[in-house]
């Protein structure tokens, strides 16, 4: 009962985030099509990604000390370290790209008679 309170608590930091891509992306699909909107796209794809990894990389230990597997959980903890650094690095390239997209989509001229 414990393992399963503390995995819903961890979906329940990520849940926000999550509602958050998914209006984004939503939004974002009723633009018109081009390069900023594939990359904006890619970029949410990326962040979506990365959120749903990140949890369950969170959830690998927990269900290691629930199998009773305790000295995996020492050896891994490396790996999950550096798998944890990789997302965030990812994490950064998803932001990246779409601050690119939000510039882009900013430089450009707005249509006559458009405020």
């Amino acid at each position: 009962m414990e393992l399963l309170t503390t995995l819903l608590v961890s979906i329940g930091y990520r849940l926000p985030i999550l509602i958050g891509l998914g209006v984004a992306l939503v939004m974002l699909l009723d633009t018109p099509r081009g390069k900023v909107r594939s990359v904006a796209l890619s970029a949410l794809g990326l962040l979506l990604a990365v959120t749903l990894i990140g949890g369950v990389l969170s959830a690998v230990p927990l269900l290691l000390i629930a199998g009773g597997n305790y000295s995996s959980v020492g050896s891994m903890n490396t790996l999950l370290s550096a798998g944890h650094i990789a997302l965030s690095l990812l994490e950064a390239v998803g932001y990246i790209m779409l601050a690119w997209a939000l510039v882009q989509a900013l430089r450009r001229p707005q249509a006559p008679g458009k405020p």
